[in-house]
């Protein structure tokens, strides 16, 4: 058992209240209680004391959308389309899964360096992403970079897909979760969205995609009536 004191402590309280020179009680991996460093010391005397002057204390952020690609930030200026056939589609035809794991290692380090705990991560050769989110003690939803397309046959599959839902959903004390994924409407004949609905149904977990990114996306007239 020990308290963290900073300079403030922000709660996620009905009130969003920030307690100045505020404390944080921890046993094990959990919260014990929240309040003054005065409060929580009178309560516990003998627990020790780590100290964060000038630093406030706060939940983890999430991310709720990222890449863990070596080629972020690379031509931003460009449409989207444009930057896609032009520079992510290619990458995507040349990645290992080595370079993979270590684009993930890196993403994640960065993330929990800058105070975010918990990703969703939409990547390939995943296997890599949940080992690099195990090591460094993240919480990760894996979202593989599927296509069910003739013309864009150098992603991930549903088949794919399902396999690592099989390795890693709920690992790592259930740190680790598996979605299915799909790298964009267009990027999918119809006939393959009923068998997303069907992988999500079966294994009672999420679905993710890109959507209204462009005008391109506009044309897009699948049915997707089942996630709403």
């Amino acid at each position: 058992m020990k308290i963290l004191t900073a300079s403030y402590v922000l709660t996620m309280n009905a009130q969003n209240e920030c307690i100045k020179n505020g404390a944080i009680l921890i046993e094990g991996d959990q919260i014990k209680a929240v309040g003054t460093l005065a409060q929580l010391t009178q309560c516990y005397p003998e627990v020790l004391i780590e100290d964060y002057p000038q630093k406030i204390l706060m939940p983890g952020l999430i991310n709720t959308h990222c890449h863990s690609g070596l080629l972020r930030g690379t031509a931003e200026g460009l449409p989207v389309w444009d930057w896609l056939q032009q520079y992510i589609d290619p990458m995507h035809r040349v990645l290992t899964p080595e370079d993979a794991k270590i684009a993930s290692y890196l993403c994640y380090a960065e993330a929990l360096l800058s105070g975010t705990t918990t990703i969703v991560d939409m990547w390939r050769y995943m296997d890599g992403s949940a080992e690099a989110a195990q090591a460094l003690g993240i919480r990760a939803v894996l979202v593989p970079y599927v296509a069910e397309h003739p013309d864009h046959n150098y992603f991930e599959t549903l088949k794919s897909n399902e396999a690592l839902i099989n390795r890693w959903h709920q690992q790592a004390n259930g740190r680790i979760q598996v979605w299915v994924g799909l790298e964009h409407l267009f990027y999918a004949e119809a006939s393959a969205l009923s068998l997303i609905e069907k992988l999500c149904q079966d294994y009672q977990t999420g679905f993710h995609t890109h959507s209204n990114e462009s005008q391109r996306s506009r044309i897009s007239v699948l049915p997707l009536n089942w996630l709403f």
